[in-house]
């Protein structure tokens, strides 16, 4: 087994390790970094990119009047009991400073602040180009830094632990074994939510028996979360898992856990096995719309789109992109190949082949359209806004199947404010250190068990940047 050295290593290569990498860096430490893909990005370079930032020159300039203590309000609301309010507060507080000016120094431009739920005001920041231009800005700066060395292709597999605390670890790469001894270790190795045993471990649904699908990014398999279990690592709100409930079967993965996320389809209707309305689909979020379809029979449902929809479907999965762009002939596949998903010339067509009761369909379907082209502010029946949403009359009619999709995990290794990990005994693991999903993104649990939208990639940044300093 080959041996080297190093002041820091970091493993994983997503927002929070990069982050990490230059934090440390530019404070005059080695760095290596460990990242078991061929590619340095992690989840967030395949993520939306939007962060949930508070008091920004982007709301300034629309207008919109929010403060940290405000956006702590909403935050805690949303999060309950469990959530971190002192990471919260923390977060928040440097949203602006160290992470709004951070990126754009970086070269991040920032397009608008969009509204999501359980935000008084809209504080949704999107950056030009989603999380791929996020990380790849990020990125460019950390290969330029003569103290950061990259080994893709390598997974981390036991950490080293001397007179009780971490002096390294062993990684498995190209090269084969090599022995890295370090001053300090830092996780940043994501999630859990594209493994099934995790997944069905820790997901009160799975528990329950509900058929849950994998969303998560590719890495997001646990390993960070074994090799801190490994050294007696304490672990907080595992249970607390987001769902998104616009998610259907990868039929082109193997076997049927894997989830594909939808997008660009808001003005579609959800219909259950009885082809029945059953929620305001407006409302789509972790804590709004999963709920909604956990309690289906089946805990499913089916979108109903027409032509109209499907033309602006976005599968947000790497295979289905191009560059960023949506790969069309992909996604035109899918509607017309995947199992998952129907088309018929009529509702009354559509139905039958899904199984659904035919009439139930077509006056759910001319119900709800009618609202639409009376010019109805909201549906009668579950309060949907309805301005700005034409009729779903084009055909051919398709129906998506729909299933939760376990997509970030909200708890994970707690650490102290600094990211050093926090044993069993709740004393800090000397050379140990945490940040990004694999800590809950920040501390451990900084959301509770409900999650604004935008509150994973900025807190995941700013716990590396926070762990990167501390190293």
């Amino acid at each position: 087994m080959t041996v080297a050295e190093a002041d820091v290593v970091v493993v994983g290569s997503g927002a929070a390790g990069v982050a990490a990498a230059l934090e440390a860096s530019a404070r005059g430490a080695r760095v290596v970094v460990i990242e078991a893909a061929d590619q340095i990005g992690g989840t967030a370079r395949i993520s939306g990119g939007g962060m949930c930032i508070a008091g920004s020159p982007v709301q300034a300039a629309y207008g919109i009047s929010d403060s940290p203590e405000q956006a702590l309000d909403d935050w805690l609301a949303v999060g309950g009991p469990s959530a971190d309010a002192g990471w919260a507060q923390r977060y928040l507080e440097a949203s602006v400073p160290e992470i709004y000016d951070y990126l754009a120094a970086a070269g991040v431009q920032w397009l608008a602040v969009h509204p999501q739920e359980g935000n008084r005001v809209p504080r949704w920041h999107a950056p030009a180009g989603a999380g791929r231009a996020v990380m790849d800005l990020l990125a460019g700066q950390a290969r330029q830094s003569e103290r950061i060395s990259w080994e893709l292709r390598t997974r981390a597999t036991e950490l080293i632990l001397t007179g009780g605390a971490v002096t390294g670890l062993v990684v498995s790469g190209p090269a084969g074994e090599t022995e890295y001894r370090a001053r300090s270790v830092l996780l940043a190795t994501g999630g859990f939510t594209s493994d099934a045993e995790l997944t069905g471990e820790h997901s009160p649904a799975a528990i329950a028996g509900k058929r849950i699908l994998l969303a998560g990014g590719p890495g997001a398999l646990g390993q960070g979360h074994q090799l801190a279990r490994d050294v007696s690592a304490d672990m907080v709100n595992m249970d607390a898992i987001w769902m998104y409930p616009y998610a259907t079967v990868d039929d082109r993965s193997d076997g049927d856990s894997r989830g594909l996320v939808l997008r660009g389809m808001d003005d579609d209707v959800w219909i259950n096995a009885d082809g029945r309305r059953f929620h305001n689909e407006a409302l789509r979020g972790g804590a709004s719309g999963a709920p909604a379809v956990l309690a289906q029979p089946g805990a499913t449902c089916w979108a109903l789109i027409d032509a109209r929809i499907a033309t602006s479907l976005v599968v947000w999965d790497g295979s289905y992109r191009r560059d960023g762009i949506a790969a069309r002939q992909k996604i035109d596949r899918l509607l017309t190949e995947s199992p998952y998903v129907t088309s018929a010339p009529d509702w009354a067509t559509l139905a039958a082949r899904i199984g659904v009761d035919a009439a139930q369909v077509e006056n759910t379907m001319r119900d709800h359209n009618r609202a639409r082209q009376l010019g109805r502010d909201v549906d009668p029946d579950f309060g949907r806004p309805l301005a700005g949403l034409k009729a779903i009359d084009q055909p051919p009619y398709y129906a998506i199947q729909f299933f939760p999709a376990a997509r970030k995990s909200l708890g994970g290794v707690r650490t102290d404010e600094n990211c050093q990990v926090l044993g069993t005994s709740g004393q800090p693991v000397p050379g140990l250190f945490a940040a990004g999903e694999v800590a809950g993104m920040a501390g451990g649990r900084i959301n509770g068990h409900s999650a604004l939208e935008g509150t994973m990639l900025g807190p995941s940044l700013f716990s590396g940047r926070v762990a990167g300093r501390a190293v």
